[in-house]
């Protein structure tokens, strides 16, 4: 492969750059926005992951489940989906911003919360009782989860013993080109990974689950790796990543372009430096054959 260009760029002027995005109204170090643009990309995402991973977007070995928890939930597609799919069960999803309104109304068996599930933990809250539940999922809580050997703690405390799975579906932001590791040279990046360490986040989070897991005490840990391409130059082998990699070759330059301040906030760098790591990173991630993330499945049950 000559890792040509592909036709279009990541980004473009006109790409969303110049937009003003709203932002959670909380305490939480979280750093993608709340507003309508984000949760479009999130629903036509949340689709493209789905079909990544052959049409099921949960793994973990469920039997018969009473009590379903979706932290993180943003638009509520995987907490309407875990309703519909068990209707006599109760399914609760938690995120920081309320959930959009959506013309697929929400099955009567799924209720939301709005907070930071960690603090609603320390508020004693009634539906999130520690070793009542049979699921607990999450799905790219990478843009600001501090913490994660303490949130996988609490999570696995949610969990019924012996029945109980807690799924983790995340990214490790390592980039490759044709198979080979390239963000390591990405001084843009290496400044994020920088400045999340420094605020207690791992940007390699999907591939550090397991050991978080383990670490928490739970039993028959799995991973799932799947690729996930910038564009769509692995669908001759892999056509169900066609969804997956255009959402990231289009959504992805914008992620980053409006994330990179927010993140590097505090850091020490002047305005004229955020601007040069913008452009470093428009430049990295151009549209270009063979690049591509890693996208992890982890999930393990409570003994």
């Amino acid at each position: 492969m000559d890792n040509k260009l592909i036709d279009k760029p990541t980004s473009s002027p006109s790409d969303g750059r110049s937009r003003d995005p709203t932002y959670h109204t909380t305490s939480a170090d979280y750093s993608l926005p709340n507003d309508a643009v984000e949760y479009a990309r999130l629903s036509d995402q949340a689709e493209g992951i789905t079909q990544m991973m052959h049409g099921t977007p949960i793994h973990a070995r469920l039997s018969f489940p009473r009590l379903l928890l979706d932290i993180g939930c943003g638009t509520g597609i995987i907490t309407r989906h875990l309703g519909l799919t068990y209707p006599d069960a109760k399914v609760y999803g938690v995120d920081l911003s309320p959930v959009p309104s959506d013309p697929e109304k929400a099955p009567a068996n799924v209720e939301y919360i709005l907070g930071d599930v960690r603090e609603l933990l320390k508020s004693s809250d009634a539906r999130l009782a520690r070793g009542r539940a049979d699921f607990v999922f999450s799905r790219l809580l990478i843009a600001g989860m501090a913490d994660w050997r303490g949130y996988v703690r609490d999570m696995a405390s949610l969990l019924r013993p012996g029945v109980g799975w807690l799924e983790i579906q995340d990214l490790a932001l390592d980039w490759y080109l044709d198979g080979s590791l390239v963000s390591d040279s990405w001084e843009w990046l290496r400044a994020l990974f920088c400045a999340a360490e420094n605020k207690g986040w791992d940007l390699r989070c999907g591939r550090n689950a397991k050991g978080y897991m383990e670490e928490a005490g739970l039993v028959d840990v799995e991973v799932k790796e799947y690729r996930l391409p910038m564009g769509d130059w692995l669908v001759k082998t892999q056509p169900e990543t066609r969804k997956i990699g255009e959402n990231a070759a289009r959504e992805y330059g914008m992620l980053y372009w409006h994330a990179i301040p927010r993140i590097l906030k505090g850091m020490g760098y002047h305005e004229e430096r955020i601007q040069e790591f913008r452009r470093q990173s428009v430049n990295d991630l151009r549209g270009r054959e063979g690049l591509e993330l890693r996208f992890y499945v982890t999930f393990g049950r409570k003994a």
